[in-house]
């Protein structure tokens, strides 16, 4: 079997997610580390991947925040890798996903939970089936005691978006320190689920907390990356509140007038290009003024700014 990437987890009350409130709904805690995945490939053995690649062990960046170094080499991780081996190699049609729990914006974590692989789905590639948490969780219970799983929150029965938001204060009962605040957020999954597209996909809720803490490490991020950019913070003052928007457009009426998150993508590369075809001979031979232009950290500053335009 070959890789696969993980499905985007759509904020609630987005047109993909419209209607998963409606029937059993499944409340899971969302956890703050990197999106990674486990599968038995054709050859017999393990492939290990991250949101978007698959990864190895050749190359610097050929890892994922040591994930599969540490999940194939270390001595503590030999139980739950044999474990995981053996489900994979009785459900060889499965993907094993999960969270690899490294330092990223919340480090309010136990000593004790760093450096593990939470389990929080498992996709059956065959039937295109989410395996659910009650099946998974059952069979790891019963015969891999050592895999780890993101455990249920409660479970509800035609909920209101108001209901989930009071078990936001909830999210610091699993694997946060105690008395030092809230996790990131919750998952909501509704296995029955099929979304206006023909999609089945999940939704998710943050804790303001976290939303701040992470407008905050953009901004540091910004502050940190314009020091000493001052050729490129002049260019990029040539893009416009109204370009952006404008482009954003162009992707609504393209896709029936909505908005979605996976289209932030595209808007970011639309941006980037119309700016710079546009512009690009007035930068070169009149804003620059023969100083050296960073094509990569103009591009960076113009993704910041569509970011902030349309608020994330």
């Amino acid at each position: 079997m070959d890789y696969e990437s993980y499905q985007h987890i759509e904020k609630i009350g987005n047109g993909e997610v419209e209607g998963i409130l409606s029937g059993t709904v499944c409340l899971f805690y969302k956890i703050d580390g990197t999106n990674s995945c486990i599968w038995l490939k054709d050859d017999g053995t393990l492939g290990f991947g991250s949101r978007n690649r698959e990864l190895s062990l050749e190359g610097r960046d050929a890892d994922n925040g040591g994930f599969m170094l540490t999940m194939t080499t270390e001595p503590s991780h030999a139980e739950e890798m044999s474990e995981i081996a053996a489900f994979l190699h009785r459900r060889p049609d499965c993907i094993i996903y999960g969270e690899w729990l490294i330092p990223h914006t919340l480090r309010r974590y136990e000593d004790s939970a760093w450096k593990k692989f939470y389990v929080f789905d498992v996709l059956d590639s065959d039937t295109g089936r989410w395996v659910s948490y009650d099946e998974y969780s059952a069979i790891f219970d019963g015969e891999y005691p050592h895999i780890h799983y993101i455990p249920l929150m409660v479970k509800l029965t035609n909920p209101t978006q108001k209901d989930i938001e009071g078990y936001l204060q909830k999210t610091g009962d699993w694997l946060i320190k105690p008395e030092t605040g809230l996790g990131e957020g919750i998952v909501i999954k509704n296995y029955d689920f099929v979304n206006p597209y023909g999609r089945r996909t999940w939704a998710k809720m943050l804790t303001e907390d976290f939303l701040n803490m992470k407008k905050e490490t953009h901004q540091a991020n910004r502050e940190a990356k314009n020091d000493g950019m001052a050729t490129e913070r002049k260019i990029i003052s040539m893009l416009t509140q109204e370009q952006v928007l404008k482009e954003k457009m162009k992707i609504m009426e393209a896709n029936g007038g909505i908005w979605q998150d996976r289209f932030v993508g595209e808007l970011l590369g639309r941006v980037w290009y119309e700016f710079w075809h546009d512009n690009w001979e007035e930068i070169v031979f009149r804003k620059a003024k023969g100083a050296t232009v960073n094509l990569k950290a103009l591009n960076g500053l113009s993704n910041d700014f569509v970011k902030k335009v349309i608020g994330i």
